[in-house]
């Protein structure tokens, strides 16, 4: 009987294990949307496809001089640039490496949960794992994914710092936050949380000292991105055209998709658990005779968060950028692993709770499996169809300008001329200096009136990508920039610009289709490129000119 009792218990796993093989089977269900994103994400959008030619620029001092026109430093973009040169600089070559990022970002989980508590980090795998919108954004070729990763380093190593106060953990500390600051610059003020987690931890072990060489772990990295300085003074004179303020309502919306992009109610889960994991920092802000390092990990990582927080939003208040859903994968990756860690022994006495949370995220994998099979562009496919069906005497117009980023890599050498409104003269990144230079112009669209009036006169056809809408009603006249209410502000421009062609053409065109771009594929509404083709000529005295519609000037 005892035996038959001692061989059951033994077939029993014991919830450490239980945790593990939970933990074990999220990530397989992870690295299968990262598997399916990369299969279904296709051909670099703009974005992408800006910071890769940056990175794929001849030299080094070539690279450096542009990366004014990119938001992240040196360190991603010289990572790329080896990569083209290893493995290739097509398209599904960087999806390879955007691919390996994503991988890394699941590894640096685990590592926080081994060296926070030596068990399977559930929770923030309940949060992150199957996550579409983590998934998307950090195997994309932008700089946040990589930055997620150094960040969760940074995190680590700080509370091995933190833990026990030793010279090697200071020097891999210092090393890693510089390391993670040169991948992107909004990971200093996590950083700086970091560092204020860690100097806690020793304030409240009555270790002041090693508390001010905790706050000097991030001065290396600080040290590091001076050399930045006149390249972020440069850029002001440009990013005046896409600030608007700190905005409450689109922060919101775009945090609300970052933290549950398919099941609305995960977010209040993510919200609850911060504040679960805040309380046991506050509460024992004051440690007990005997602290263990399962106290002393809570505390710290509660710090992180609290700290970390603060820090992200004053970043958020000072760019005054218009926010994205990219933007925040740094701070829920970091928000996700510090709850992880905070809560992870709390309360001790019903531990499966992190065990149902990890199964209840399973409710959100086919929702994320939908969103990872988008297109992140069909840019490749109209350039495809434009390479076959335009001649060398159309005229092709890309409209917004920022979609000429994506054309440009995926037209190169096609047939026809192309320009985008208003015409600029490079459009390997995003020159938001040379569109403020069209913006204080009287009539920046008139080079494309005249190409425009050229093309269909000669009985060839204008080809138009993207959203140039025609109609017959009259489009708005502006004045130069910023003369106008919204200022500097680009798009209400562009729109505009966009407007007074798509007039010019439905005046004079005698008829146009809409052409279908056939797609396997969703594709994401970021780049879901519209094509029509028009042709014929009839003369209007309808031609936009500068003395009409004039809007005020009056802000």
């Amino acid at each position: 009987m005892e035996i038959a009792k001692t061989l059951s218990r033994r077939r029993i796993p014991d919830r450490r294990q239980i945790e593990w093989m939970i933990g074990i089977l999220i990530t397989v269900a992870a690295v299968y949307l990262h598997w399916v994103n990369f299969r279904s994400a296709g051909a670099l959008w703009r974005d992408e496809a800006g910071v890769v030619r940056i990175a794929t620029l001849p030299t080094l001092p070539e690279m450096w001089s542009n990366l004014g026109h990119e938001s992240c430093p040196i360190l991603f973009p010289a990572l790329l640039h080896t990569w083209s040169s290893l493995v290739g600089s097509s398209d599904t070559a960087f999806r390879v490496f955007g691919f390996v990022v994503g991988l890394l970002l699941l590894g640096a989980v685990w590592l926080n949960g081994w060296l926070f508590h030596r068990s399977a980090p559930l929770v923030a795998l309940s949060l992150l794992a199957l996550n579409a919108s983590v998934v998307r954004w950090a195997d994309s070729l932008r700089a946040y994914g990589l930055a997620s990763v150094l960040m969760l380093l940074a995190l680590a190593t700080g509370w091995r710092f933190a833990r026990k106060s030793k010279l090697k953990w200071l020097l891999l500390a210092s090393l890693v936050a510089v390391i993670s600051v040169q991948c992107l610059f909004q990971n200093s003020f996590l950083l700086l949380a970091v560092c204020a987690a860690a100097a806690a931890v020793r304030v409240r072990r009555r270790d002041f000292k090693n508390a001010l060489i905790a706050l000097t772990i991030g001065m290396p990295a600080a040290v590091s991105l001076l050399p930045y300085g006149a390249m972020i003074r440069g850029a002001q004179g440009w990013s005046v055209l896409s600030q608007i303020g700190f905005v409450p309502p689109l922060i919101w919306t775009n945090l609300s998709l970052a933290l549950a992009p398919t099941l609305g109610w995960l977010r209040w889960i993510w919200i609850a658990l911060a504040v679960f994991a805040i309380a046991r920092c506050v509460i024992h802000i004051f440690p007990d005779a005997v602290e263990d390092d399962a106290d002393a990990a809570a505390f710290f990582a509660g710090t992180a968060l609290i700290a970390g927080l603060i820090a992200f939003f004053v970043f958020l208040w000072v760019a005054k950028m218009p926010t994205q859903v990219w933007y925040f994968l740094p701070l829920t990756t970091f928000t996700a692993v510090c709850i992880d860690a905070a809560v992870a022994n709390w309360p001790g006495h019903w531990q499966f709770w992190r065990c149902a949370l990890a199964i209840l995220a399973l409710v959100s994998l086919p929702g994320a499996r939908e969103l990872a099979m988008y297109r992140q562009t069909n840019m490749d496919l109209v350039a495809k169809l434009l390479r076959e069906r335009a001649d060398a005497r159309d005229l092709i117009i890309v409209h917004p300008w920022t979609f000429g980023v994506s054309f440009d890599r995926q037209y190169s050498g096609g047939p026809a001329p192309w320009t985008t409104i208003p015409p600029l003269t490079d459009h390997r990144f995003h020159r938001y200096d040379l569109l403020k230079a069209k913006m204080v112009l009287e009539n920046p669209a008139q080079p494309v009136f005249d190409q425009v009036a050229a093309t269909l006169r000669a009985g060839n056809r204008v080809w138009l990508v993207g959203d140039i809408p025609l109609s017959q009603t009259p489009s708005p006249q502006i004045q130069p920039a910023p003369n106008n209410p919204w200022g500097w502000l680009d798009d209400p421009y562009s729109d505009v610009w966009g407007a007074q062609v798509g007039y010019f053409i439905a005046m004079h065109a005698t008829h146009g289709d809409v052409v279908p771009v056939l797609s396997s594929n969703p594709v994401s509404p970021l780049e879901n490129v519209q094509v029509a083709v028009v042709g014929g000529w009839q003369d209007s005295s309808s031609v936009p000119t500068d003395s009409k519609d004039k809007i005020s000037t009056q802000k």
